[in-house]
């Protein structure tokens, strides 16, 4: 279990922190298991993630993901300097990070840390190779695929994703204005205990931290809680980091709580399942197979499936232009969604 102690000071200094870079690392957790592709980025946002990196031969980063390890060395993760981080300055700061902390935590990952509860793991090669180019080539490496796997499969999808952690934010300020901060940190995520001494971490990593501030750090990826913590002894001690799951649907109430998948919204939801539901009301314009794919983390095999099924129910119509087939809502899937 990690401990955060937090006094009256640190209370008044917890803010949320909108970061692009923590959503890119966050993405790479779901290429560490097979349940990647059903995190809470949507239904195949795992196998997107997998095939960017093997595209883009990103072996570094996929290194970092593929070991028996139980800690991510947390520069990958720097420490933001206001509430709203540009990606540049991020990868900036993945960069030029401090050589001594730079290997300082690879040691950590690597070997582990009884005391610390963290498990080592056998290094890969390709993490070998890039090690023996000296730090700072080495942290501009990873710094340079970061940005290869933002430009490839979370860039593109930045404004809408932004748009659910933005709703996150928000509902989490609601629940706070009505019930106190203390409301907010104890739901942020199962695993995530707040007591008056402060917050506990039920992870595997055991300390106590004390704090003078808190960031909470909203993710759409991976399900699962990820914390970031300064390593260093007699270091500049960096604000602890929370990174837990933002809330699944934007348009959910302010009392929901995170989870994989929403569900049903709507009576057409009840009816034909959530996953078509959702792909119905965005055909409110014509769409092809592959846009739609793109834009619910969906694979195209598995969008075609459910377009069918409505074509076939007379909720589509199907037209053609040049080569691409377009679907589009139907009259009677208006009627459908008038029944609610």
């Amino acid at each position: 279990m990690l401990r955060i102690e937090l006094d009256a000071r640190a209370l008044a200094n917890t803010r949320f922190v909108v970061s692009p870079l923590y959503n890119v690392t966050d993405s790479l957790w779901l290429i560490r298991s097979a349940a990647g592709a059903a995190g809470a980025g949507g239904r195949g946002a795992g196998a997107l993630i997998r095939e960017a990196v093997r595209e883009r031969r990103l072996a570094v980063l996929e290194s970092f993901f593929t070991g028996a390890w139980t800690y991510i060395p947390d520069f990958l993760n720097p420490q933001p300097e206001q509430h709203e981080e540009s990606l540049e300055r991020e990868l900036h700061a993945v960069a030029t990070v401090a050589p001594e902390r730079l290997a300082q935590e690879i040691r950590t990952m690597l070997a582990g840390d009884e005391g610390l509860g963290i498990a080592g793991g056998r290094a890969p090669r390709a993490l070998l190779r890039a090690l023996d180019r000296g730090e700072a080539e080495f942290a501009e490496l990873v710094a340079a695929e970061l940005h290869q796997l933002w430009q490839s499969a979370v860039g593109p999808r930045w404004p809408m994703l932004r748009a659910r952690i933005d709703a996150d934010i928000a509902r989490r300020a609601q629940l706070s204005a009505r019930q106190g901060l203390a409301s907010v940190l104890a739901g942020l995520h199962p695993r995530v205990l707040y007591d008056e001494e402060g917050v506990r971490l039920l992870v595997d990593a055991r300390a106590e931290l004390p704090a003078t501030g808190l960031d909470l750090t909203p993710t759409v990826f991976s399900s699962e809680l990820h914390v970031s913590v300064d390593p260093l002894p007699g270091a500049r001690q960096l604000r602890p980091m929370i990174l837990y799951p933002a809330f699944p649907d934007p348009g959910a109430g302010a009392g929901a709580g995170p989870g994989p998948e929403p569900g049903p919204a709507s009576p057409a939801g009840d009816l034909i399942g959530a996953t078509r539901a959702r792909l119905l009301a965005d055909l409110d314009v014509p769409r092809s197979t592959t846009e739609l794919a793109e834009r619910h983390w969906l694979a195209a095999s598995t969008v075609s499936y459910h377009l069918g099924v409505l074509h076939r129910a007379g909720l589509l119509v199907r037209t053609r232009s040049g080569r691409r087939a377009l679907y589009q809502q139907a009259p009677r899937a208006e009627a459908l969604r008038q029944e609610g």
